[in-house]
């Protein structure tokens, strides 16, 4: 039975529009009708009156999950994380890679190009680069030895190797030749991030001037705010333009400094994501991100030797859970940071709303928002045991 009515206790349709106690109506895999009767004589009722319906959560910046790391460039890790993240209420993602030699990268993509979404999980909805074209002041947990200045051959090179699917890149603009990045990444549709970077306020403003898209993680490993050095973080803050990704897990942000930048930045400009990393949906223990040894520890990741930050390990429907207990984030802001900006990035026209037409992409959630359903194509592909 392809036809699908779903009732919920509340429908949150975007960032404007929410309808208590609805009525969704969807017919092979699309939305045809919002509290209007179809008059079907045969459907499938599914009943979440107790719960709230979003539309489906979209990560654009994941590394990995259940032990898995997308640098593996397989199947199988594709498969292990689309299953993973349907339990958080995420129904696409892109997959996020760390800076590794060139050779190894241009193996990667066009095993990447290959691989496909399971039926039951997930949409793969391509990849983000995050670098090789960064600063080495900024690297984090990156590779010193592969961080390089920009190459538009090289780039030529992973663009067509990954066939279309290189959606993203993470760049630091405080090389005068990444405006050639800019160029290239514009007539092949690659949204570039800002991150990983030193550049100065200035260098970052002309960046989004010239069409880079935002931040990546914003704060994290990225040139500051200080009165008598203006950095990316400056730019940032008294710029309206880009969208900002943010990891809302209270580790990487402080709660003070999370609440400060929605109020400063509002949720029109935010992107919430995880940066998940291997770790994730495991066990307390040690996980190999990037090459390096890093453990995974009450909720925490870092590099063992240095003990960094080495990515997060929280799912996406728990940065809503802060957002709107620490921010106190209304439901319309929550699918605004997590479903309408990151399919507006990546002009996603089916994704990241619910309106006639769209794909039928849910996440159904409880008051503390814990994913009860996970619903892609119009079929249930995550239900909770507590539900």
């Amino acid at each position: 039975m392809s036809r699908l009515v779903i009732k919920a206790k509340k429908i949150v349709c975007d960032e404007k529009e929410f309808i208590e106690d609805g009525m969704l109506y969807v017919d092979e895999g699309k939305i045809v009708s919002i509290n209007e009767d179809c008059g079907w004589d045969e459907y499938t009722l599914i009943d979440c009156s107790a719960y709230k319906l979003f539309p489906g959560l979209i990560d654009i910046h994941i590394h990995g999950a259940r032990g898995k790391d997308f640098v593996e460039g397989t199947q199988d890790v594709i498969t292990a994380v689309s299953h993973d993240v349907i339990q958080d209420g995420v129904t696409a993602y892109v997959a996020s890679l760390t800076v590794v030699s060139h050779e190894r990268m241009l193996t990667i993509l066009e095993e990447l190009a290959k691989v496909s979404s399971p039926i039951d999980g997930a949409r793969y909805l391509g990849i983000h680069a995050e670098g090789p074209y960064i600063s080495k002041k900024f690297k984090a947990l990156m590779n010193e030895s592969h961080i390089r200045e920009p190459n538009i051959r090289e780039l030529e090179e992973m663009f067509d190797k990954a066939q279309g699917k290189l959606v993203m890149m993470t760049y630091s603009p405080h090389d005068k030749s990444s405006q050639a990045l800019l160029e290239y990444a514009k007539n092949h549709d690659i949204k570039m991030m800002i991150g990983h970077t030193e550049a100065s306020c200035d260098q970052t403003l002309m960046a989004l001037k010239n069409g880079a898209s935002g931040y990546t993680h914003f704060y994290n490993a990225m040139s500051g705010h200080h009165h008598r050095d203006e950095g990316v973080v400056t730019a940032g803050l008294i710029s309206n333009n880009g969208y900002a990704e943010i990891i809302a897990d209270t580790i990487h942000v402080s709660p003070k400094v999370l609440n400060f930048t929605y109020k400063l930045m509002g949720s029109s400009r935010l992107i919430l994501i995880t940066d998940a990393m291997p770790g994730k949906s495991m066990e307390d223990g040690i996980f190999y991100f990037s090459d390096l040894e890093s453990v995974k520890k009450e909720g925490k990741a870092y590099v063992k030797e240095s003990g960094r930050l080495a990515g997060s390990v929280i799912g996406l429907n728990e940065a809503l859970y802060q957002m709107n207990e620490i921010c106190g984030c209304n439901d319309n802001e929550l699918v605004e940071m997590a479903c309408v900006n990151p399919a507006n990035l990546l002009g996603l026209k089916e994704l990241g709303s619910i309106k006639l037409g769209n794909k039928a992409d849910f996440a159904v959630f409880d008051d503390r928002f814990q994913c009860i359903l996970t619903i892609i194509d119009g079929k249930i592909v995550y239900q909770s045991k507590v539900r």
